[in-house]
């Protein structure tokens, strides 16, 4: 997957390869009431702008503009309380990719990922690359890599042609 803002506007992100089959709202539901969750047509709602999202990364602001025009239309506090509910109960991991707000990624998606310092795009660092990754690390220095919240910085190809 690769992301680049100027290219159109804001970020968008298209994957490159094959993703995991994503989850239902129901079974999400099913998930958030078996951890104690309450589930309104709001948070339903919110949940559906998630899982709709196109992708399988977002910030908290995309979720708020995907639900204006749904009913009933869930405030702000809801969509970042559904955001935090998901997170606590393991199926987002908050990442900060670009110094700006948080990405939310969904955690039925693993892999790492490379952030562009120059233009900001985000790529996807493939499972078992990471996977080799982190076994090395970890071999040699006894350091174990949080795969849910890594990613690296530097140049992506494009910009690297640039220079």
């Amino acid at each position: 997957m690769s992301t680049h803002p100027h290219e159109s506007g804001p970020r968008e992100m298209t994957t490159r390869h094959p993703t995991m089959s994503q989850p239902t709202i129901e079974g999400t539901i099913d998930e958030i009431r078996a951890h104690g969750g309450r589930v309104t047509p709001a948070r339903r709602a919110v949940l559906s702008a998630i899982l709709d999202a196109g992708g399988h990364h977002f910030t908290a602001a995309d979720i708020v503009t995907a639900v204006e025009e749904t009913t009933p239309q869930p405030d702000r506090a809801t969509v970042y309380r559904t955001l935090e509910l998901l997170t606590e109960i393991g199926l987002l991991t908050p990442i900060q990719l670009d110094g700006d707000a948080a990405v939310y990624h969904r955690t039925d998606h693993h892999h790492g990922h490379l952030v562009c310092t120059t233009c900001g795009a985000i790529v996807e660092m493939p499972a078992a690359t990471l996977t080799t990754m982190r076994r090395t690390v970890s071999s040699q220095t006894g350091f174990t890599i949080d795969v849910e919240r890594f990613a690296l910085s530097g140049t992506c190809a494009r910009c690297a042609q640039l220079q």
